[in-house]
């Protein structure tokens, strides 16, 4: 059986990581298949899993698009703070135009065959000082964020200081209390243990994350057709139920947050306005660099 090694960088309880699972059960009788769950506690990048993927040292990852920027830079249209109004409106998005685009992009340019996107959840801010409602309320915190330019520009424009790190980076500097502030998706808030740290969560949803699951071009092309139908079924049905399970959790997680006694506090669409109105000029610059992403 030909190997497939898959690389991840979450825990046990994530919705990812339960994905990738479900797509191993729709294969295994056929691939010898290694799961690299968390990379990070190996002490790599989880960013490091693009390169991983591209050099065929892995076959197979899943990860945020932010951190595509570098390899993808249209993609930031995703992380464009309060642009869209709700995840339908990415996913409409992504079914009429950002599937076909990436998986053309991402071969050409990375080597990367596309094989689906995965719900990676509205993200929030959460910070051990205070809820989150205006420009004021953001002033001096330290947050944590990826390493993207654009989140980094984002969240100095809100007030915040901007400390980008990588989820291995961010995981050690939320056990040494080096940061006041992070913004996650529910799932990761939880799982990352953030919960014992921060006690403030504001649901800001100020952008709706999607993580890109790929397969070595290389890789994937040089095996036979029944191989690769199978892997393409077993991604259809993953993308599936990796939707349903993302929708599932974000309502049992917040239940599971409470009872950790968690100020939790939803902005109102006019406390959204007045933060999207620090931002709006970045969305402007984007359309002005790439116009082709304007729909």
């Amino acid at each position: 059986m030909k190997k497939i090694i898959i690389g991840g960088y979450q825990g046990d309880g994530s919705v990812h990581t339960r994905s990738v699972r479900y797509f191993i059960k729709k294969i295994e009788k056929f691939f010898d298949i290694t799961f690299e769950q968390d990379i990070t506690e190996n002490g790599k990048k989880a960013s490091s899993l693009i390169e991983m993927t591209m050099n065929n040292k892995i076959q197979m990852s899943y990860l945020w698009s932010s951190y595509y920027e570098k390899y993808l830079p249209e993609i930031k249209i995703l992380d464009l703070p309060f642009y869209f109004k709700d995840k339908d409106e990415v996913k409409s998005l992504i079914n009429k135009f950002l599937q076909p685009y990436v998986s053309i992009e991402l071969i050409k340019r990375n080597n990367l065959k596309l094989l689906g996107f995965w719900d990676n959840g509205s993200r929030h801010i959460s910070t051990n000082k205070n809820i989150i409602t205006n420009e004021e309320s953001c002033k001096n915190l330290k947050i944590r964020t990826t390493p993207s330019p654009l989140h980094i520009d984002v969240f100095n424009e809100l007030g915040f200081i901007s400390t980008p790190l990588d989820v291995r980076d961010f995981k050690t500097a939320l056990k040494k209390n080096e940061i006041d502030a992070q913004e996650n998706p529910l799932t990761n808030y939880w799982n990352f243990g953030v919960q014992h740290k921060q006690k403030y969560l504001t649901l800001s949803s100020h952008l709706f994350g999607f993580c890109f699951f790929v397969i070595n071009g290389t890789y994937f092309n040089e095996l036979n057709n029944d191989e690769q139908k199978l892997i393409t079924k077993a991604s259809e049905d993953t993308i599936a139920y990796q939707y349903d399970l993302a929708e599932e959790d974000d309502k049992k997680l917040i239940d599971l947050i409470k009872k950790e006694n968690v100020q939790i506090y939803e902005l109102t669409q006019n406390e959204k306005e007045e933060l999207l109105l620090k931002v709006k000029h970045l969305h402007d610059e984007f359309f002005a660099q790439y116009p082709n992403m304007k729909f």
